[in-house]
């Protein structure tokens, strides 16, 4: 075969790093084109991957094409600037040559001068594939610590997070910044490169998104809705669509979707904190941080909006669903309800009219429990009596309260001693013998929490009151502090274990399995349950 003849193919790509720090795609191309032309050789066409790295397992779309035309023989040669362009890693590289090799398809690189068809070519290949996978690997340890260092620097790595900006107003560059930021041009509100400044419009959305999901009115998707059909106001009164961030070279700033909220929603970044992700080996980024650092910006949210909203996930077990133009329900007694004859868990369901809870291993068909399905109205109803007969009685309040007057009399008599000693009128021995007294009687009652117990107390009780105007995850979230577990016979109540937390408010008929363990199948069992009579 001629020179004449060879068809060759060119391969150029470039990562995001190479390609801010100036690496040209023009040149790649330009060697690849004066190589062919030297050897008399057609380039028929070049094959392109901008801004994706050529690590092991990365995915590139022209690296993919270029293959299989390579198998469905469209040329000959295959040429690249340096072998880093084609493969990093020095398996894959090795198996893609191999492959080429198999399809009698040559490989060449212009930079090392080596024509990889020959055996030499083949030895110099091996060697210059570890010297690239050595490369990569300590490049990756590198930046590995250079990640970790930045945010105990407090400073953020990849992208400026959403509502956050660089603050350089005279010089914007930021994605959302001409056309869209009210400060665009004027007096910067940062001094250094490492410096992030609060975006006026930005972080009114994160603001907002927030307000919104802690009013358990609104899911993740819903977000995004009100996101592209409201807009915001500004301090001079102006008012502008959101619109996402973007990033600089793959996309432009565009529509609000629910991944992007909940990105938002579980960013602790916003808090002022700055978190640290790791990858393991042959997993992807986790979402959970792995260290958490102090940040030099100032929040956006305080901490205690974020922890509420991480809370009210978790309860909720995953973002409120949609269901045509309402939210799926949420059933208050699902993780509390107990089926009385099998000991099986009851799930909630519903018909477009109804709400039940059905016994579930009737309906997972591992059992056949003669417990009949549950209006939801009707046991939550049954439940809420029981819970307002316990938790409404006025003794325990008045018993409580009594504990508090004996503590702040206790302790003033121990504070009236230590005046009288630094008086000089009591002798150290009778004050050292009245302040052991007083410990003495304290533990016992500090012991009980009088005041944490009160607190409990008020809080419970003001939610029975409210109970049908807040919403049903504040209801479940209720029950979840009350009752570990509800137990039903038929459509009647018959046992009811207490939390650990609210079982000294309650009267007398709770009791526990062996040890103080309070275990909902143990009470089951061996009939350690709080029974209840007239539900």
């Amino acid at each position: 075969m001629s020179n004449l003849s060879l068809r060759v193919a060119g391969y150029r790509r470039v990562s995001m790093r190479e390609q801010v720090d100036g690496h040209s795609l023009a040149a790649q191309e330009n060697n690849i084109r004066q190589y062919a032309t030297t050897n008399d050789w057609q380039l028929t066409k070049i094959y392109t991957d901008a801004g994706i790295s050529a690590k092991k397992g990365s995915q590139r779309p022209a690296l993919q094409s270029l293959l299989e035309d390579a198998e469905a023989g469209q040329f000959d040669v295959v040429i690249v600037d340096k072998v880093d362009r084609f493969y990093r890693h020095l398996n894959s590289l090795l198996t893609a040559l191999e492959q080429l090799n198999s399809w009698h398809v040559s490989f060449v690189s212009v930079q090392e001068r080596l024509d990889f068809s020959t055996a030499w070519g083949k030895l110099t290949l091996t060697m210059l594939g570890t010297l690239a996978e050595i490369y990569i690997d300590n490049l990756r340890q590198e930046t590995k610590k250079g990640k970790i260092q930045r945010a105990r620097d407090g400073l953020w790595n990849g992208n400026i997070p959403y509502g956050y900006c660089r603050g350089n107003c005279s010089a914007c560059t930021d994605p959302n910044g001409e056309g869209y930021c009210p400060d665009f041009g004027k007096e910067d509100k940062t001094t250094g490169p490492n410096q992030l400044a609060i975006h006026p419009v930005d972080s009114q959305v994160v603001k907002r998104i927030y307000q919104l999901y802690l009013s358990e009115k609104y899911s993740d998707a819903s977000i995004a809705r009100w996101a592209q059909a409201h807009k915001v106001k500004l301090p001079n009164g102006e008012k502008v669509t959101p619109r996402t961030k973007g990033i600089p070279g793959l996309h432009a700033p565009g529509i609000f979707k629910k991944d992007y909220a909940r990105t938002i929603l579980t960013n602790i970044f916003y808090t002022g904190m700055v978190p640290y992700f790791s990858r393991k080996k042959g997993q992807g980024k986790s979402r959970i941080p792995q260290k958490i650092f102090q940040g030099r910006h100032r929040p956006i949210i305080s901490q205690e909006e974020y922890e509420q909203v991480q809370v009210l996930r978790k309860q909720i077990g995953k973002a409120l669903k949609e269901r045509g133009n309402t939210l799926d329900r949420v059933y208050p007694l699902t993780g509390t309800l107990f089926c009385g004859h099998c000991g099986s868990p009851f799930r909630g369901s519903s018909t477009k009219k109804n709400r039940y809870y059905r016994d579930a291993s009737r309906v997972e068909y591992y059992g056949s429990c003669q417990q009949s399905h549950l209006k939801a109205e009707e046991i939550e109803e049954k439940v809420l009596e029981w819970l307002k007969r316990q938790f409404t009685c006025p003794e325990i309040k008045q018993t409580l309260g009594k504990q508090t007057k004996l503590i702040d009399k206790i302790r003033s008599r121990e504070k009236r001693a230590k005046d009288l000693y630094l008086s000089g009128t009591l002798p150290q021995g009778d004050y050292e013998g009245e302040k052991k007294r007083c410990e003495t009687l304290l533990t016992p009652l500090l012991e009980n929490q009088p005041d944490a117990r009160i607190t409990l107390l008020m809080s419970i009780q003001s939610q029975l009151t409210e109970w049908k105007n807040i919403s049903s995850v504040k209801q479940k979230r209720l029950l979840q502090v009350s009752v570990e577990a509800v137990y039903v016979r038929g459509n009647s109540l018959v046992g009811v274990q207490p939390t650990i937390a609210s079982l000294p408010l309650l009267g007398e008929g709770c009791k526990c399995g062996l040890d103080g363990r309070r275990d909902h199948r143990a009470w089951r069992r061996r009939g350690f349950w709080h029974r209840v009579r007239g539900v």
